[in-house]
Formats: structure tokens, sequence, C-alpha cells
């Protein structure tokens, strides 16, 4: 249903591969959301293949030396960008030792570089509150980026954790970030119904590229907690609605404002097609073009029938 907000993700994700700014590669817009991941995880193979013997020969070394030993040449030889390949390279359980022992600061640094398709078990094995302070001092740089790679790499228990310890804004702009769909669902399943309403508060009453964030997160999620979510925003006020209505349109998401709604129960969406905003002509308009141009009409036609006569 939506493709424009998750394309925009990704052009961030491969700028950030590629070391360039978006707009360098903003001629891979036409392949869409999943070409340009496609593209994107063609391009992080070959620039983590590239050197990998090289990064594999040091690990080797390392599996000769006390521990104690590595942490101090890692932190007097190696800035993060090294360190975090060579860790690639190593025993999960080996590196996960070491990481354990390196300053909060200098392990955030590294997860910008740490190969992600090596991530889950390096992740997995570190220690939770070590994770923690990590993932605060990304947050604090406002690197949602590398915490939604991170997010795709934790495990259940350890997504619960984060879950409850994010702020809400920090997790709808990671949301819009992160790599899998079912890991997402997950992170956001464990929490309580009132932490959830918060969030959807957050993302609907807050700055237009918040709430693009939350339509972007919530057109991730399965169907079951999509729709949850869509209920506890369609109690909200029609002007609030009307709101994220206009946001949809501004930012190119009523893709993922219409798998909301459609996820809705039959009142909410009722609710929601009779909001006044939907009577001024150019409003309506515009959300009958942008979906006639995504193939969304009939989702739109089935809502009109439920207006009021």
């Amino acid at each position: 249903m939506a493709d424009k907000l998750a394309a925009r993700a990704e052009l961030v994700k491969l700028a950030r591969a590629l070391g360039t700014t978006q707009d360098e590669v903003e001629f891979t817009t036409p392949l869409g959301a999943d070409g340009i991941r496609e593209l994107r995880e063609r391009v992080v193979g070959a620039l983590y293949d590239e050197h990998r013997a090289a990064f594999r020969r040091v690990a080797v070394i390392t599996r000769t030396l006390p521990m104690s030993v590595n942490v101090r040449i890692t932190l007097r030889a190696f800035p993060p960008l090294l360190a975090a390949r060579i860790a690639g390279e190593m025993a999960p359980e080996r590196a996960a030792e070491l990481a354990n022992r390196l300053p909060v600061e200098y392990l955030a640094e590294g997860c910008v570089h740490l190969d992600p398709r090596r991530a889950a078990p390096l992740i997995s094995r570190l220690d939770p509150d070590r994770v923690l302070a990590v993932v605060a001092e990304l947050v604090d740089r406002g690197d949602f980026v590398t915490l939604g790679r991170m997010l795709d790499a934790a495990s259940s228990e350890l997504l619960a954790h984060l879950a409850a310890a994010i702020s809400d804004e920090a997790l709808l702009r990671i949301g819009s970030y992160a790599e899998s769909g079912p890991q997402l669902t997950r992170a956001i399943g464990v929490l309580t119904p009132e932490r959830l309403r918060g969030i959807v508060h957050t993302a609907i009453t807050g700055p237009t590229d918040l709430c693009a964030a939350g339509l972007s997160m919530i057109v991730r999620l399965d169907d079951a907690l999509r729709g949850r979510l869509a209920e506890y925003a369609a109690s909200a006020s029609d002007e609030v609605l009307t709101a994220v209505l206009h946001t949809a349109l501004e930012e190119g998401a009523v893709g993922e404002l219409l798998s909301a709604v459609t996820a809705m129960g039959e009142q909410s969406r009722r609710r929601v097609a009779n909001l006044p905003a939907l009577n001024d002509e150019p409003t309506r308009s515009r959300l009958e073009a942008a979906a006639a141009n995504l193939g969304l009409l009939p989702c739109l036609t089935a809502l009109a029938t439920l207006r009021d006569c």
C-alpha cells in the first residue's frame, strides 16, 4: 500500500552506507523502496567483503592475546571503524567479551560501522545494561539509522528492555528505519496499552516529521497491532485527525494513511470518513489523486460508502 516514506528511509540508509548525502543517491528513487533496499544490501556486501581477509587476519591474532591486552591495543591502535570491522570477523563470544570492556562512547561509534550481516550474534551476547547504555548514547546523537539496524539484531528479551527504556519519540523515529517489520512488531507488541496510546498520541500530535515517522512505522506492523494503534488514533479530535490527513498529503504518505484507516474497525472508519475536512473539495481532490496514483481508489471508495448522507 505504501512506498514513498519507505523509499525515503531507504535513501537515507543507502547514503549512509556510501558515506554520502541523500541528494547524491536521489537518482535511485525510481527503484522504489524494495529496489533501493536491494541495491543497498549489495553495496553493503561489496564494501564489507572488499578487505575482509585483512580484518580476519587481525581477528586471528586476537585469539592468542589475553583479553586485557586486546582491550588496550584496541583503544590505543584502532579507531571504532576498524575495531568494528575486526569484531565482525571474531568469534561472537570473544567479540562480545571485548566489547563489554570498552567505553560506551567507543562502542556507540563502533555500532555505526559494524557489518549488519554479523551484528545479531554479537549484540545478543552483550551485557544488556551495556546495550541499553549504547542505545541511550545513540539516541542522544540522533542516530536512528544505526538504532533501526540494531533493533533488527536484538533478541526478543532485549527488544522488551529496549522498547521499555526508549522514549516515545525515539521509538517512532527508530521504527521508521527498522529493517524488519516482524521484528518491529515484536518490539512494539510487548508494550502496555497505556504506552501504546502514548506513542500514538506523540505521533499524531507531534511535528510533521514525527507524524510522518509514525505513519511510516505503523504500516510496517502486522495487521493486528496496526489495527490496535489505528483504533487509538481514531479516538483523537477532528482537529488532530485533520492534521494527520494534511501531513499524509504533504509528505506523500497517503498509502500509509489508508493502510492505517483500513485496519480500523467499522465504527472508527465511519468516524474518519465523516471528518469535516473531507467536505473540502480541494482536500478531497488531492486525496483522490494520490490514491489513484497508488492504485488505492477502491480503498477510498469503500471509505466513502461510510459517509453519512
